[in-house]
């Protein structure tokens, strides 16, 4: 088993710290997710192209999270978390003035028409089918934020 060594700032960032020098320069990216492997997996393929990244378990975190300043520039949410739907999250951040221009990317490990409807009513701008590809994930985020090369 290969160890994984992660630096000091790198566990801030990935623990959703946001001081300053973390993300000067660099989209904030909120990633939602319930399972610490899928929000490590996500923020190590994000943070190797350039973003700074907050993580949240449970829709009240992310809720938390995005309300803070400064605000995400995309938030990734999984549409099934332990407390809500992500939907409801979504749709939460949607209404808030504060929040409603922030883009949000679905990801979820159902495909069914019927739930990409759904994340898209809500407000989300994509839908990214878990597991997730890294290179998919890029490329929508890249889309989404309008981002060309690295962030």
């Amino acid at each position: 088993m290969v160890e994984r060594r992660t630096s000091p700032d790198r566990r801030q960032l990935h623990r959703g710290g946001r001081r300053e020098d973390d993300h000067a320069g660099r989209p904030v990216i909120l990633v939602v997710d319930d399972h610490a492997d899928s929000r490590e997996l996500v923020a190590a393929v994000l943070t190797d192209v350039g973003a700074a990244i907050a993580e949240a378990a449970t829709g009240g975190d992310a809720l938390q999270r995005a309300w803070l300043q400064p605000y995400p520039h995309l938030v990734l949410i999984d549409l099934s978390l332990p407390d809500c739907h992500g939907t409801d999250v979504v749709r939460m951040l949607k209404q808030d003035v504060r929040t409603r221009d922030i883009p949000v990317v679905a990801l979820s490990a159902s495909v069914m028409a019927a739930d990409k409807e759904r994340a898209a009513e809500a407000g989300c701008a994509e839908f990214i089918e878990k597991p997730v590809i890294p290179d998919t994930l890029i490329d929508v985020i890249r889309r989404v934020l309008g981002a060309a090369g690295t962030f």
